[in-house]
């Protein structure tokens, strides 16, 4: 019976252990809005962390996740708004997982950005969404 129940623990101990870690970068898809690519760019997360990032300033960063329902599609909305005179010049989005959803956002080149999310039908999101500006020292 003892070993039953250390078995039956170490069980549940790997199943919690599997839901917690991170995706690895090869599971990361990075898809890139800005001047040069107005319709995006899809990268793996290890080639845009090997791009050199300078003349960005991060804005704003969410981490979000919402869990697959089956036969539903998930949808996740962001809105972020600098403050006034401040350009939003570039949208960077990294979503983990095997299928890309859609996205829906407003144009680059003001101080507001909505950026809506939607899966595929049974699908999760889990995604980061970064918003940036030029450096304005560096340009």
């Amino acid at each position: 019976m003892r070993s039953f129940i250390i078995i039956t623990v170490l069980s549940a101990f790997a199943a919690c252990y599997s839901a917690a870690v991170l995706p690895r970068e090869e599971e990361m898809v990075t898809i890139i809005y800005d001047d040069k690519s107005p319709n995006g760019t899809i990268l793996s997360r290890a080639d845009f962390n090997a791009r050199s990032h300078q003349g960005w300033v991060l804005l704003s960063e969410t981490n979000d996740f919402v869990p697959a329902v089956e036969g539903q599609v998930q949808s996740v909305g962001v809105f972020y708004r600098a403050n006034f005179g401040v350009r939003i010049d570039r949208l960077v989005i990294t979503t983990y997982g095997h299928l890309i959803p859609d996205v829906d956002r407003t144009p680059l080149g003001s101080n507001k950005m909505i950026v809506i999310l939607t899966s595929r039908p049974g699908e999760l999101i889990r995604s980061t969404i970064e918003t940036y500006k030029r450096d304005n020292i560096s340009s």
